[in-house]
């Protein structure tokens, strides 16, 4: 029973490389080198280490008009494996991370190739806080957590089956405020790497609708939840938003908002209006066909007291077009560099 996901994991792979035959597939390995961002003076004696590691990906993209139109350009849907060693066996260990991507194609002129890789998925930690044995490490409590990048990449094709590649990685892994500690570590890596096609070949040409500027109206509502500080076990924490935004390219849009959120993980003793988190927004959106990737910068009017230092937070929200005007996504809520929680979300655009 035990090697039952092993071969779980072949037969998926045989599936992608035989069925998904008529699709462009490509191979990938990166050494990476970087370091760590101390985003509070607690972190900053453990940051001094220069992380390293090495990842393999292997992608897949389809080349047809039905799946141009998901971000109206050429895109790499992936599988990707990852080994971070923090530089410090005893208090940070190293990570294994698993995570799904999307690299859409920017620009490209033969030889050269501008794209976007993203991901999200999970990371397994060797070493974790605990209170005996290894108390310094505050960055993460609990083994599994999540992962998110995000990595510009600039390729060479020196021959039809090869390239050559230079990345630039951001990465982010916290388990989103489930347990605590959770300053959670965030770290850029530099990248060198190669790329093998397995079927390789020259891109069709489609097209698009013409670009024009347009306004766009939406809400969302959001949801997860947290430890509690007043009592045992976890409590909801629920947003509503509703934003416009102009667009400015084919990809681009700017805009902004009001969100609403109310956590009730967090003690209040006056009002209920004490515990309702009032924040307008500014945002950015990137707008890839069926899949959005936005960006806000919100500023609190409102807030419980004691409750986080920052005045300000940003909220990071990717979601897919599952019908019409339907949207399905998760979101990331972060105070500067400190990751606070991951929700799950849904989008209506009007």
């Amino acid at each position: 029973m035990k090697h039952i996901p092993v071969f779980l994991a072949i037969f998926i792979g045989m599936g992608i490389l035989e069925v998904k035959a008529q699709y462009n597939k490509r191979l990938g390995a990166t050494f990476n080198y970087g370091s760590i961002i101390p985003h509070s003076s607690e972190l900053r004696p453990l940051s001094q280490t220069y992380p390293r590691g090495i990842s393999g990906i292997l992608q897949l993209m389809d080349t047809r008009q039905e799946a141009w139109e998901v971000c109206n350009c050429f895109y790499y849907l992936g599988l990707k494996f990852s080994y971070d060693n923090f530089d410090n066996p005893d208090i940070l260990g190293s990570a294994y991370s698993l995570t799904g991507t999307f690299e859409p194609i920017l620009w490209q002129k033969d030889p050269w190739a501008f794209s976007l890789n993203s991901g999200i998925g999970f990371s397994y930690l060797s070493k974790v806080y605990d209170p005996e044995t290894n108390p310094s490490n505050v960055f993460f409590s609990v083994p599994v957590n999540f992962l998110v990048f995000l990595a510009p990449k600039l390729e060479y094709r020196f021959s039809p089956d090869w390239s050559g590649q230079l990345t630039f990685s951001y990465k982010h892994i916290s388990n989103g405020g489930q347990n605590q500690p959770n300053k959670g570590m965030n770290y850029p890596m530099i990248g060198v790497g190669v790329n093998h096609y397995l079927s390789p070949g020259e891109l069709p040409h489609h097209t698009g609708t013409a670009f024009s500027p347009s306004w766009g109206f939406y809400a969302d509502a959001a949801y997860t939840s947290r430890e509690a500080e007043w009592a045992s076990g976890r409590r909801p924490v629920v947003s509503l938003a509703a934003g416009a935004f102009r667009r400015l390219s084919t990809i681009n849009a700017l805009g902004g908002g009001l969100e609403l959120n109310r956590d009730y993980s967090l003690k209040v003793q006056d009002s209920r209006w004490e515990g309702l988190m009032v924040a307008p927004f500014l945002a950015h959106h990137f707008l890839f066909g069926k899949i959005e990737f936005s960006q806000r910068m919100a500023l609190y009017l409102n807030k419980p007291s004691g409750y986080n230092s920052h005045n300000f937070y940003q909220r990071y929200i990717l979601q897919y077009r599952v019908w019409r005007s339907l949207r399905l996504g998760m979101g990331l809520k972060v105070h500067g560099h400190v990751a606070e929680n991951i929700d799950f979300r849904v989008g209506w655009r009007f």
